[in-house]
């Protein structure tokens, strides 16, 4: 595939694109209610890599959540395992992730699909054929601005198709300071707008706020920044790293702190990181690749170095 420079010509047409505003009778939104209830509507989307989200939570089209966590909590990590598992649901991924290049990426996916602490060449080129045409990077690193963060996701959908659009993270974004709370506010402001208006769906990567001591307990009020982030966006996911030494209990766990549109979704799941695979997963799970050729399980390892 021909790789997309994009020239500021290029990104031209996609700077001062702007929804279409209407007022409608509620009748014109009939079917789309039908739908929700006859067709289950209300179970789409895209699972995650935890079964035991399936029916409770699922990262819908038209929606944008939060990914929050303390510094090293493995934000990035679960980012890539998230991404894997949408891929292949059909998921077409667009990854903007200026803290970490293209290459640092998929050298952590080759680790998580191969299930190997060290992937051979072998397991990096069936990853490359699988990912073809369903996983794209926007190749930048250390900061960017809104107008071109966002025609730049314009792009990708016009061209790629893609539908799932993961920016890591808030404080990449050039122009917005730690206490610079209007801008903050104004960037989620509009990736939620772009979600809605695009039928796509967006993850923010933000960050906890410090507090005295790595194992104090965060919740969505913890996100450093503005406190209507969480209120604006539709969906906020927590992950907190536990720091113990026995490796009989949880490694760390993920929250659904927020579901504006699930029913009694909140919840915190306890997880442990298969070391080889350095995929995060829930008691009874197994490492499982998404690759054509291994089908399937290899049993969890939980050796070598965390996170």
């Amino acid at each position: 595939m021909v790789k997309a420079v994009l020239t500021p010509e290029i990104l031209a047409p996609y700077l001062q694109i702007e929804s279409e505003q209407s007022i409608r009778p509620a009748e014109d939104f009939t079917k789309q209610v039908m739908d929700y209830y006859v067709l289950g509507e209300d179970k789409t989307g895209y699972k995650m890599p935890w079964p035991i989200l399936d029916e409770k939570f699922r990262l819908r089209t038209g929606e944008c959540s939060i990914l929050a966590g303390v510094n090293s909590s493995g934000k990035s990590l679960a980012l890539g395992q998230v991404a894997l598992n949408c891929m292949a649901q059909g998921a077409k991924v667009l990854s903007v992730s200026l803290e970490m290049s293209p290459r640092s990426q998929l050298i952590r996916l080759w680790r998580q699909t191969s299930l190997k602490p060290r992937p051979d060449i072998n397991d990096g080129l069936e990853l490359q054929n699988w990912t073809k045409d369903k996983l794209y990077f926007f190749d930048k690193e250390g900061s960017i601005n809104m107008p071109t963060l966002e025609a730049g996701i314009r792009y990708s959908i016009d061209h790629y198709q893609t539908d799932m659009i993961l920016v890591d993270s808030l404080m990449t974004i050039s122009g917005i300071k730690n206490d610079d709370y209007s801008a903050q506010k104004d960037v989620v402001c509009r990736l939620c707008d772009l979600a809605r208006d695009l039928e796509v769906h967006i993850i923010l990567v933000a960050h906890a706020r410090k507090s005295f001591s790595v194992t104090d307990k965060i919740d969505r009020f913890s996100i450093r920044g503005a406190g209507e982030l969480t209120d604006r966006v539709d969906n906020v996911i927590l992950l907190q790293r536990y720091y113990n030494d026995d490796p009989l209990e949880a490694d760390c766990y993920v929250a659904i702190s927020k579901a504006r549109h699930w029913d009694m979704a909140e919840c915190e799941i306890d997880l442990w990181m298969d070391r080889a695979s350095m995929n995060l997963l829930m008691a009874d799970q197994v490492a499982k690749s998404n690759l054509p050729s291994y089908g399937g399980r290899e049993e969890s390892s939980k050796t070598e170095a965390p996170f």
